[in-house]
């Protein structure tokens, strides 16, 4: 989005062109050939404090009341993400951990789940452990961890959700392990992890990111580094759930902010990206809006979908 109000779009060659945001936009598809929304959470459908505005939860309302499912595609935990959306009362599946991991909220079923290497979890865990960095074993949904070393540990702690502390280093879980979340002082503090996992193998995607970014930890300056299986991405627990829901790509939607969106983005009918996006991420998309505290997914969908 131009400082000047004008959307950029971008072509099937990748070419760009630039409309007045005012003007409605024609697309090749029709409204109703969207039947299904995929979109990412932080910094895409949530706002700023981690929440929905209540316009944007009114669309959803209204769409899933239209009966066009919303898909949420998120790095999250499953149980963060059950705290992000719980007040909409989504019955649709759940993509998480960057798409390792589908979870079917009605049943609680885990319909998808692909696990680290357990030689590799096993190594990222000694690895942490040897350079007394603190870190989370992702035990299907729990955050397994050792004693806090350190006051502010005890703080982070206090804030989540599904901790189990455990009271050795032996006791850490080694195999079917979903994630493992390593924080560290500085940006380049995780380079003994990156190393590690370069001389083992590329079976593993990463995602760094300032653990202030996320709402409620503002006040919380350091690191975090997220390990987990590839599995193909969010893009790839998208095709999942398309296949059970019989989906074909050119049907449905899909938003976010983020690199790790971008093999949802490319599979999607419709690509749709936040303003602040990376230069890739906004090259793969059809179509860029503002966030505005994640009211610009609200105007979206409630302009495609005449709501």
């Amino acid at each position: 989005m131009r400082g000047d109000g004008a959307v950029i779009l971008l072509g099937d060659k990748g070419t760009s062109r630039t409309v007045d945001s005012r003007v409605r936009i024609s697309y090749t598809l029709s409204m109703a050939s969207y039947k299904a929304v995929f979109t990412d959470l932080d910094g895409t459908l949530l706002h700023e404090d981690g929440k929905i505005s209540p316009q944007t939860q009114e669309v959803l309302v209204r769409l899933r009341a239209r009966g066009v499912p919303v898909f949420i595609a998120t790095g999250r935990s499953v149980c963060a993400t059950k705290a992000a959306v719980g007040g909409l009362g989504l019955d649709t599946p759940f993509i998480c951990y960057n798409g390792t991991v589908v979870y079917d909220p009605l049943t609680s079923d885990w319909l998808r789940h692909e696990t680290l290497d357990d030689r590799v979890a096993q190594g990222l865990i000694e690895v942490a452990h040897e350079n007394a960095l603190f870190y989370f074993v992702f035990h299907k949904d729990s955050k397994v961890t050792l004693p806090p070393r350190y006051p502010f540990q005890s703080d982070f702690y206090g804030r989540l959700e599904n901790m189990r502390i455990v009271p050795r280093f032996e006791d850490l879980p080694r195999r079917s392990v979903t994630k493992v979340s390593i924080f560290t002082p500085e940006d380049d503090g995780d380079r003994v992890v990156i190393e590690y996992l370069e001389r083992h193998g590329s079976d593993h995607y990463i995602e760094r990111f300032p653990m202030g970014s996320i709402p409620g930890f503002r006040d919380f300056t350091f690191h975090t580094t997220d390990v987990h299986a590839r599995a193909g991405g969010k893009g790839a627990g998208m095709r999942f759930v398309m296949a059970r829901y019989g989906l074909d790509p050119s049907e449905v939607i899909a938003i976010g902010d983020h690199r790790n969106d971008l093999s949802m983005l490319l599979e999607a009918g419709l690509a749709v990206a936040v303003g602040d996006a990376p230069p890739e991420v906004l090259a793969a998309a059809h179509r860029v809006i503002d966030h505005d505290d994640g009211e610009g997914v609200g105007r979206l969908l409630a302009e495609i979908f005449d709501l």
